[in-house]
């Protein structure tokens, strides 16, 4: 009966232990905090012109899936920045690849249709991209 009560005390003691080793600091680093801010307004910015441009030509089948495709890629930036905020580590993964997939399409964009315009949302994701790989970025999102 002695060790059932010592074992009862380990038991309930180690899940406070553990709780308080896994918590996250009040605030973000600096690198976290501006590569999810940037993150949310491109992706906003994005997804609004790739609406609102896409409907300007009209709406068919190829336009529709466009705009459902990229608009995919926004929540996936939008949920992978509040991740990373709170300290997730597929929030860091998912918003580097969502900087990945904003650098090849501005790439894309560059080489298919000369659009000399997308060359700053191509800057600012491989900014967002180096940000999430930060080692500050690394250790906040461990």
């Amino acid at each position: 009966m002695f060790s059932n009560t010592a074992t009862t005390t380990a038991t309930t003691t180690a899940p406070s232990a553990a709780a308080t080793t896994t918590s996250r600091p009040g605030r973000p680093p600096a690198p976290v905090l501006t590569a999810s801010v940037l993150a949310i307004l491109l992706s906003l910015f994005a997804g609004y012109g790739a609406i609102y441009f896409t409907g300007l030509e009209g709406w068919d089948a190829a336009g529709v899936t466009f705009v459902t495709t990229y608009e995919a890629t926004v929540v996936l930036a939008l949920v992978s920045a509040v991740g990373l905020l709170r300290g997730s580590s597929h929030g860091r993964v998912g918003l580097v690849a969502w900087a990945g997939f904003i650098v090849v399409f501005t790439i894309m964009k560059l080489v298919t249709i000369q659009e000399l315009s997308a060359i700053p949302f191509g800057v600012v994701g491989l900014l967002v991209g180096a940000l999430a790989l930060h080692p500050a970025a690394r250790r906040y999102a461990a």
